[in-house]
């Protein structure tokens, strides 16, 4: 069975962009590169002090949002690979926990 990873940018509205990352053939291979993705974003977006709900919220408006497919083209499980939870994680680590208060 293959992967393939789907990133949507929503922020082109109307018309959403649609691009396809890349093929795998594990589903960790999959997931690595969906979080490499956001990575790639948030650490390009990231500005010294900046909050972490600064940091997501660009991310939710500006980023490209990997989605994860089986080759029989169904989509898998959110539980596995969230982006928005993932996304939300890494947005506390690079901004080191700073949050409003």
């Amino acid at each position: 069975m293959a992967f393939s990873v789907v990133g949507l940018s929503r922020h082109r509205e109307p018309e959403a962009e649609v691009r396809q990352i890349g093929e795998y053939q594990t589903l960790d291979e999959a997931i690595t590169a969906g979080k490499r993705t956001i990575d790639f974003f948030l650490l390009r977006e990231f500005k010294a002090g900046m909050l972490s709900e600064a940091l997501f919220s660009r991310y939710q408006e500006r980023g490209e949002h990997p989605s994860i497919f089986r080759d029989d083209d169904k989509t898998l499980d959110v539980q596995r690979f969230n982006h928005l939870d993932y996304a939300r994680r890494r947005c506390s680590e690079i901004c080191g926990g700073k949050q409003r208060v």
